[in-house]
């Protein structure tokens, strides 16, 4: 099969792994046999087990919380396991200074499941210190973003790893958006492909309430617009996948 894009499911809500969700998830494949479709989910549903009785890649988030505990890693590992085949990649929330995240994704790596990690940014001050060290981050783009010497280090350990042979990736991390980076389509389908979003009506609003979610906080940003939060069942590039976020443009200027 030839396909021309890659489709993430779930990319502004989660996908719970339902039944209602995998029917239609099945007829947007069927209708759109030139895309590839892999779902966005998290390690705390449910049903995640199903995913091993069907066809789709997942991408699975191991700490959605952030905060991870050594009964959390045994957790998660377990839950991988049983799913390990069909899990394209997991992606791993990163915090300095947690060594329960290095950890959790080594631990990860050691099953030989792909990480991309996500440097997890904070809207404001108050959410920040609940976390971490105002200290490593700097304030661009309406976010705090990790920087200077911690940023260094998370990069030097994922350049060491990557050196002896782990599969491990830092999401976006020249910051030039979706376009540039191409880990999603990389790690599901091992093609260069460009990469767009949908958000199945089955899915809902998503029920889950990670700290300072990017998705959530679009969300709010468009209601407060007199706009809908979640355009369903449309395919499309989001901001991110289309380059168009202000953080994206000052990055590949």
């Amino acid at each position: 099969m030839t396909y021309n894009q890659v489709v993430r499911v779930a990319t502004s809500n989660n996908f719970n792994c339902t039944t209602k969700e995998w029917k239609q998830l099945n007829e947007f494949s069927k209708s759109n046999p030139d895309k590839f479709f892999f779902i966005n989910s998290n390690i705390n549903t449910p049903k995640l087990s199903t995913i091993a009785n069907h066809n789709s890649k997942a991408v699975i988030t191991a700490n959605p919380n952030l905060i991870i505990s050594q009964k959390g890693i045994d957790s998660v590992i377990s839950k991988l396991q049983t799913i390990k085949d069909k899990v394209a990649f997991v992606r791993i929330k990163y915090l300095p200074n947690y060594p329960l995240i290095k950890k959790l994704i080594t631990s990860v790596l050691n099953e030989g499941i792909p990480i991309v990690i996500t440097l997890q940014r904070f809207n404001g001050k108050e959410s920040l210190l609940k976390y971490t060290n105002l200290a490593f981050y700097k304030f661009s783009c309406s976010r705090y973003r990790l920087s200077n010497q911690e940023l260094n280090r998370i990069t030097d350990f994922v350049t060491a790893s990557r050196n002896i042979g782990f599969p491990i990736y830092i999401c976006d991390q020249t910051g030039k958006g979706c376009q540039t980076c191409g880990l999603c389509a990389k790690l599901t389908i091992n093609q260069e492909l460009p990469i767009t979003s949908l958000n199945l009506s089955t899915s809902g609003i998503c029920p889950y309430n990670c700290p300072d979610c990017y998705a959530k906080t679009m969300q709010h940003f468009v209601i407060s617009m007199g706009h809908n939060p979640i355009a369903y069942n449309v395919i499309h590039q989001n901001d991110k996948q289309a380059g168009k976020t202000k953080h994206i443009k000052n990055n590949s200027k």
